[in-house]
């Protein structure tokens, strides 16, 4: 079979498989479409193709964590919310070089999660932190950040 093809094959097949899952197939057909994608994914890990025998491997090197949302229908079929989630601090680290020390990359890290938690809830990170900071000053706790949205169910702001 041709590299192409047999590529297609391979996207075709998680594609199905998170159709299937998405329109709340049967158990039955989940499983059948969750073993084709392994099957497909099998003879691609074969191919002389580098990139394609690569994909291949991978897929089958997390192959729980790949079909984990068909185990689980909780889970998102997709990590593309936690993509967009980490997109800005991707970009930041880019344009500023990163940080110099092990404290400075935490303490980023730290207020990047702060911010995008209260983005998340459709909270204003910096009236947030400056309550923190207020608070902090004064020798009080920190406020925890307010559940006034679900983070699952929001929509990014």
């Amino acid at each position: 079979m041709e590299v192409r093809q047999l590529g297609q094959w391979l996207l075709d097949e998680v594609r199905e498989l998170i159709h299937a899952r998405t329109s709340g197939e049967s158990q039955e057909l989940l499983e059948n479409a969750r073993r084709r994608l392994q099957q497909v994914a099998l003879m691609a890990r074969a191919s002389e193709h580098p990139k394609l025998k690569a994909l291949a491997k991978e897929i089958l090197g997390d192959w729980d964590a790949v079909v984990a949302f068909v185990e689980n229908p909780q889970l998102p079929v997709t990590n593309n919310h936690a993509e967009r989630a980490l997109r800005h601090a991707v970009i930041a680290r880019r344009i500023g070089y990163g940080t110099r020390t092990e404290e400075g990359t935490r303490a980023y890290e730290a207020l990047l999660s702060v911010m995008e938690t209260c983005r998340l809830r459709g909270l204003n990170p910096w009236t947030y932190l400056s309550e923190v900071i207020a608070k902090r000053r004064k020798g009080m706790s920190a406020p925890l950040i307010p559940q006034t949205r679900s983070i699952a169910t929001s929509s990014p702001i």
